[in-house]
Formats: structure tokens, sequence, C-alpha cells
């Protein structure tokens, strides 16, 4: 009879197998691809051919301290509008992981950027 280990070793190995695929199609998207987070983007189109699944990744690349990326609901995005609480990305290299399924929204928080078309919707799957 198998030990209580091996039994449980088994079950990992069963259940990482399962978890493979899903793991291995996971994409990373680089927002605006060659443009990248910046003025001047159709957002709309870039996102409008792909289709996000949960563990995907949004990389935004952006000249640090002149654009950041904010995490915001759908009424602010359709504001443009910054909440006081929303997590805002500085870095100029963030990566957002897609980590549930749903719609995602994003705006650059710096004056006048979102107002300009410098916002993103996707939904995720």
């Amino acid at each position: 009879m198998a030990s209580r280990a091996t039994l449980l070793a088994v079950a990992a190995v069963l259940v990482a197998a399962a978890l493979l695929p899903a793991i291995a199609s996971a994409a990373s998207y680089r927002v605006g691809d060659d443009s990248g987070w910046d003025n001047g983007v159709d957002y709309d189109a870039w996102a409008g051919g792909k289709k996000f699944q949960v563990g995907d990744t949004l990389e935004f690349l952006y000249s640090e301290g002149f654009h950041n990326v904010v995490v915001v609901d759908a009424a602010s995005y359709a504001a443009c509008a910054v909440p006081s609480n929303a997590p805002t990305l500085t870095s100029g290299d963030d990566t957002v992981a897609l980590r549930q399924a749903g719609r995602w929204f994003f705006i650059c928080g710096v004056a006048g950027h979102c107002e300009s078309g410098m916002k993103l919707a996707v939904n995720v799957h």
C-alpha cells in the first residue's frame, strides 16, 4: 500500500499537470505594441482583435514622469477621473496581471492625457 506522502506527491503532480495548459497559454501583451503607452495611440483598435484571458499580463511601457497607469472603475474611465484610492503605477515599465474575468479599465492620470485618448478597456474571459 502506498504511503500518505507518495499519494500526496502523486496528487500534486496530477494537479500541476491539469493546470499546465492554463499556465502555458497565458499571454503577455505590450500595450500599444511598439508605440507603448503614449498619446496618439488608438487603444480601442489595439485591444479590438485580442482575446484576453485570466492569467494574461499587460505591460505598459512609457516615459517615466510623463505618464502613469491608473487602474479605475467604469465610471472613472468614462469621466477620465482619478479616484484618490486608485492603484497608480509610475515606473515606466509596469506589468498588470489580469487575475480575474471581467472588464478592466486603465487611464493615464496626467492632466489631459485620458481626455485625449490615453485610456484602455479590456474584456478578460
